[in-house]
């Protein structure tokens, strides 16, 4: 269920673009070295990887990227929010990388895209040669429902944080996924004491550097050193005086760490 759009200007012009089960996906594609990038929470390719896209080599590598089910141009359906969504997404993910006839390639993921990646690596592992993380959660804290809970009215939103959401969804369909992962969120904390993701930790067989900034307000610095416990072959790199998205705020520092990382053997 695959069809090439052209591309418009700008960054999207070396790309194609491929729809999968009313999805939509994003392929650069120069580069012999392919990096799939998982947007974050309520995240899309162009809100959280536009500006990364502009600054980054497309001749070494090839990027692929996504609007995750029921985000940016996958909506609608509404995204739902219910127990294993981000399993889901990589089973999907693992499907969409087959039919684009890619078997090899890397893993970079924000924020809950990390979480994402992490369960494509423990369900891929012959496909996935390296997982780089950043700012992911571990577990679904009290800190972590705190959040979730107080950003579910977008009435107190930046306005601009609104309008930029606002171009996909309708006010009332946003409102509602803001207010489902914080009933999500709620309930993993309570139910499950917040693990979510553990036993897919635990069986990461690739490589995986876990990028995290010291203030990141969203997701706690202990985050990191929670999934390097459980991520066999992990390690740990911070980003002083920096917030939630290292890749956008340092992208030139970011992109020399990461390409360090994925072509040391």
């Amino acid at each position: 269920n695959h069809a090439t759009i052209n591309a418009p200007n700008t960054w999207k012009e070396n790309t194609r673009y491929s729809l999968f089960n009313n999805g939509l996906c994003q392929i650069f594609i120069d580069g012999p070295l392919t990096v799939l990038c998982l947007p974050g929470y309520l995240g899309t390719i162009d809100l959280d990887y536009g500006e990364f896209f502009e600054k980054v080599d497309k001749i070494k590598y090839r990027w692929v990227c996504w609007d995750p089910p029921g985000y940016g141009e996958s909506y609608p359906p509404r995204r739902e929010f219910t127990r294993g969504y981000l399993d889901r997404d990589s089973k999907t993910l693992q499907q969409l990388m087959k039919e684009l006839n890619i078997a090899r390639y890397y893993v970079l993921g924000w924020s809950q895209g990390g979480a994402t990646g992490i369960f494509l690596a423990a369900r891929d592992p012959e496909s996935v040669l390296k997982l780089v993380t950043i700012g992911t959660e571990a577990i679904l804290s009290d800190i972590s429902v705190k959040f979730y809970n107080a950003v579910k009215k977008i009435d107190f939103w930046p306005k601009e944080s609104v309008v930029r959401q606002l171009k996909y969804y309708t006010r009332s369909d946003l409102e509602k996924m803001t207010h489902g992962m914080a009933d999500y969120s709620t309930s993993i904390n309570r139910v499950d004491k917040g693990e979510f993701l553990m036993e897919a930790c635990l069986s990461v067989k690739c490589p995986a550097l876990i990028i995290h900034a010291d203030r990141d307000p969203k997701s706690d610095p202990k985050h990191a050193q929670i999934l390097k416990s459980r991520i066999p072959n992990s390690e740990v790199m911070m980003f002083p005086a920096t917030n939630h998205d290292v890749h956008l705020a340092h992208t030139e520092d970011f992109m020399n760490l990461f390409e360090k990382y994925l072509l040391t053997k």
